[in-house]
């Protein structure tokens, strides 16, 4: 049950999500398609010249941002993700060798990886963090390739949206957050209500035969407040969330919807700057600026 072999079996089908002839017809909505359109938003606000990214997946997100002239390079912890990125990179005219294959809780690794590659204007790291155990470790594992003064863009999975789910994530974040210094009597009782009141048997976890489903590897959710601070420990400022993957309505009634109009009203939430996206939005990256010094 590890994070590579999970990325391993999901290399070949990877590119599909990026796919605008499929944003339609993809059965899981195509987050990452939202996702990879406002990292290309920001990095034009950033007038940024050159990108790093810690996990590539198949570097599809990398070739596009090198389309803009943007010198582009990174890693990735799955053999599988790094034998197609490399191969992408090539398909398009780029350097294959700017794709490494390490592991970013590996201080070893990094530093060798960061002494050959030098430092960029942008740092980005897009799905990865919820499957490390250290937050403060991770920042610093991307600080180190990011030059003073550059944009660090770090997704993250938002511990927020369980507040509009009504399920069992809910109920973990009222217990584990809200309520984590309340007497364990009162917890119990809070518990037993919640028990009663949200759908604690849902969402399913998502499995495979393998063992490697994404609920059977580490896979975090992080409070947004909480990261940002982690970030601005760091050194960095000018710290803004940036939302994307909006639901319209809670997703366990989503079948209740025609689908089609389901997925219109996220698409047209996609982009909202508001507070809203704190609690529609599975999912967010946070942008911060590096002190010059």
């Amino acid at each position: 049950m590890s994070v590579a072999s999970h990325y391993d079996g999901s290399a070949s089908t990877y590119a599909g999500q990026y796919d605008a002839k499929k944003i339609w017809t993809n059965e899981e909505y195509p987050s990452n398609y939202f996702r990879l359109e406002l990292v290309q938003r920001l990095l034009a606000s950033a007038d940024a010249t050159s990108v790093y990214e810690l996990g590539v997946g198949d570097a599809t997100p990398l070739v596009r941002i090198a389309t803009t002239g943007i010198r582009v390079a990174g890693n990735d912890i799955s053999p599988e993700m790094v034998r197609f990125a490399r191969s992408n990179m090539e398909s398009h005219g780029l350097d294959p060798s700017a794709i490494s294959l390490l592991d970013v809780q590996d201080e070893v690794a990094l530093q060798a990886e960061r002494e050959r590659v030098g430092t960029f204007d942008v740092v980005m790291a897009m799905g990865v963090i919820p499957h490390v155990s250290d937050d403060a470790a991770f920042v610093s594992a991307m600080d180190g390739f990011l030059r003073p003064g550059g944009r660090l863009l770090l997704q993250f999975r938002n511990s927020m949206f369980s507040m509009f789910t009504f399920n069992r994530l809910t109920k973990e974040f009222i217990l584990d957050e809200l309520l984590t210094d309340v007497d364990q009597g009162i917890r119990d009782v809070v518990a037993a209500d919640l028990d009663a009141r949200l759908a604690v048997d849902k969402p399913p976890k998502r499995t495979r035969p393998t063992g490697d489903g994404y609920d059977e590897i580490l896979s975090r959710f992080h409070n947004p407040f909480e990261l940002a601070d982690v970030v601005r420990a760091h050194g960095y400022r000018d710290v803004h969330y940036h939302w994307y993957n909006y639901h319209p309505a809670y997703p366990m009634i989503s079948d209740q919807i025609d689908a089609t109009a389901y997925r219109k009203a996220q698409i047209d939430l996609e982009g909202d700057p508001s507070w809203r996206g704190m609690f529609l939005c599975s999912a967010g990256i946070i942008e911060a600026v590096k002190d010059d010094a």
